[in-house]
């Protein structure tokens, strides 16, 4: 019973960690939603300065790490953690392809001149609804990017437990507890993807 409560605690304290966070998007979503309302031909041009090919493969990486770090359980339930824990390298590679990709579509805006606040002075499309776009669009992928970090720190950790054996068949909490943090992030990026790089108009 004692160990029924604790991993009771810890799902609740999981969920509370998750839902807080949750919190914190959906205030930046309605702040994204109110702007576009008010400038959308600046928030479609600004989604056409975006690299579209780099949003596309960083969800496919990250739907990707989500099916991993999933059959990871699975496999884990049936007694194959080495198989197991190679997943869960995968992931954290997942998680390094994405962090590469998104610096390198910031670096490349930088260099063109796009960057958050007053700062920015070139583009297609100037003025305030441009500014904003662009402050948001760092501001909501840098926060994210700053997730899927947090998110390959206990993904790594878990690993470590796995190869410790310290997670087994009979006790892998901590994996699908990690997991449903990783799923969080993914779902945040499912809706980041389409309000920067697919809705023009």
């Amino acid at each position: 019973m004692n160990a029924y409560l604790e991993e009771r605690r810890y799902r609740i304290a999981v969920w509370i960690v998750i839902a807080s966070e949750a919190l914190l998007f959906a205030g930046l979503f309605a702040l994204y939603a109110n702007y576009r309302t008010e400038y959308p031909h600046a928030f479609g041009e600004g989604v056409q300065e975006d690299i579209q090919w780099m949003g596309g493969a960083n969800t496919f990486i990250l739907l990707t790490s989500s099916f991993m770090i999933a059959y990871a359980i699975h496999l884990m339930r049936h007694g194959r953690a080495a198989i197991a824990s190679w997943l869960l390298i995968g992931v954290i590679v997942c998680g390094g392809a994405f962090l590469v990709l998104k610096l390198a579509e910031w670096g490349q805006h930088a260099h063109e001149g796009i960057v958050p606040g007053i700062g920015y002075y070139t583009g297609t499309f100037h003025g305030r609804g441009t500014v904003l776009f662009f402050t948001l669009y760092y501001l909501m992928t840098g926060l994210h990017a700053l997730h899927v970090i947090a998110g390959m720190f206990l993904v790594t950790w878990v690993f470590l437990r796995v190869r410790a054996r310290t997670i087994t068949p009979e006790r892998h909490m901590a994996l699908e507890l990690v997991a449903l943090y990783w799923h969080f992030v993914d779902v945040v990026w499912v809706f980041l993807w389409p309000m920067f790089y697919l809705m023009r108009v």
